[in-house]
């Protein structure tokens, strides 16, 4: 008897090891049923009644003991529900709650559940598209988040797509300069104690096509002074004469492009550079001198140089600076006659680096009667020194001969946060 009876502990003890090892196999194999692809039969095409049957189907199958402890739930329930219609084809949102007594490490990560403050109780959303497939049957046929859902939108496309204005801190090195704050432009002749709004300025000189702004003037397109206050818009000067107290718009031609343009004052007058024309990416510039700010003279320039500028510069004894890239010309008879302006290699730099970064003339300015260039690395530069772009400060006394002074570091102002 007594052997009858061990036989039979043996027995049920090796059919339990089997049982359990066939139950964790089945655990170890198990996939979760995929939502995308899933059908409902319904009598209605109603999206809400569909999901609600849909839903206690789906979540009734982690019920039992073949459902691993890490997929297995007590209950699921609906919280709320939304028809969303901003596509072409109608969504559902469905908003629930899970509860998974063991933890539910597995459904928790395939849903992408949230724990909340109840224990083993998590919160979830899905939102489906259904498709009829006919006989009353339908299925799933997209299965997304509401955050993925609104990146599909329209209005969410259009918004990504649409370029942003950029905001840049005030340069607080130059005494004499503009600030862009809140939509409004500025000019500043104490270094930002006092601030004077250009009546609209950030319209006028700021405004680009596709509805953003361009916050970071080019250097060589505004002049800021005591005596004289200039922004070119697209087809006219808006100026000042006493500090900002007044302003005054001065149109130079009818129409205009938004390329950058470029202004200077000289002893005898008004200079401004602008695009005039545009052909298969390329912007064609034309030049216009004034001496009382109400008569424009358009100078003609070499159409074979005169596109895409990257600056174009004045002097204040009438020279006249083009350049495009790394080459520069200029002309001393107002437009008569140009010549080319070599500037040489930064030897210095170019000897260590065993290269020249230095191919773009980004700026130029006078002071104490000696020219200054700047070149700088145009749009794919990426030659720093200490955390910066660097750039090449060139000089000239005569206004044609040209040399490399020093390194400076690239001066664009900072993005606003």
């Amino acid at each position: 008897m007594k052997k009858i009876f061990l036989i039979a502990a043996a027995v049920i003890l090796i059919l339990g090891a089997c049982a359990g090892g066939i139950l964790l196999w089945t655990w170890h194999s198990y996939e979760m049923p995929q939502i995308k692809g899933d059908t409902a039969e319904s009598e209605s095409d109603d999206l809400e009644e569909i999901s609600w049957k849909w839903f206690s189907e789906y979540f009734r199958q982690f019920h039992g003991i073949f459902v691993p402890p890490n997929y297995h739930i007590v209950h699921a329930r609906i919280e709320d529900m939304e028809l969303l219609t901003d596509l072409d084809t109608p969504y559902i949102q469905i908003d629930y709650e899970v509860y998974a007594p063991f933890g539910g490490s597995g459904i928790v990560k395939e849903l992408e559940l949230m724990d909340t403050d109840t224990r083993w109780l998590y919160t979830g959303q899905m939102v489906l598209c259904w498709k009829s497939d006919g006989d009353d049957v339908y299925r799933i046929t997209e299965k997304m988040s509401p955050v993925q859902y609104q990146i599909s939108t329209p209005e969410f496309q259009e918004e990504r797509q649409k370029p942003q204005t950029q905001h840049f801190k005030m340069k607080t090195d130059e005494p004499m300069t503009y600030y862009i704050r809140d939509g409004v432009l500025y000019v500043t002749y104490d270094s930002g104690e006092n601030f004077i709004e250009v009546p609209d300025g950030y319209e006028k000189v700021c405004s680009q096509s596709g509805g953003t702004y361009n916050e970071l003037l080019p250097y060589n397109s505004y002049v800021i002074t005591e005596g004289f206050t200039g922004f070119v818009t697209g087809h006219s000067l808006l100026y000042s004469t006493d500090r900002g107290e007044t302003w005054s718009e001065s149109q130079i031609r009818q129409g205009g492009y938004a390329a950058n343009p470029f202004l200077s004052v000289t002893d005898n007058g008004y200079y401004v550079t602008m695009a005039v024309d545009r052909s298969l990416g390329n912007d064609y510039y034309g030049t216009y001198y004034s001496e009382d700010l109400e008569n424009w003279t358009s100078i003609t320039l070499p159409d074979y140089f005169c596109t895409n500028l990257t600056c174009s510069f004045w002097t204040r004894d009438g020279k006249g600076y083009y350049a495009k890239g790394g080459e520069m010309m200029v002309t001393q008879d107002g437009g008569e006659t140009f010549q080319d302006i070599t500037i040489p290699e930064a030897e210095e730099i170019t000897g260590e680096l065993g290269f020249d970064p230095f191919d773009t003339v980004e700026k130029m300015y006078e002071k104490d009667g000696i020219l200054y260039v700047v070149m700088g690395q145009g749009d794919d530069g990426d030659y720093m020194k200490d955390g910066k772009l660097a750039e090449a400060l060139y000089r000239s006394e005569d206004g044609v001969n040209f040399s490399f002074v020093e390194e400076i570091a690239d001066d664009t102002p900072e993005q606003a946060g």
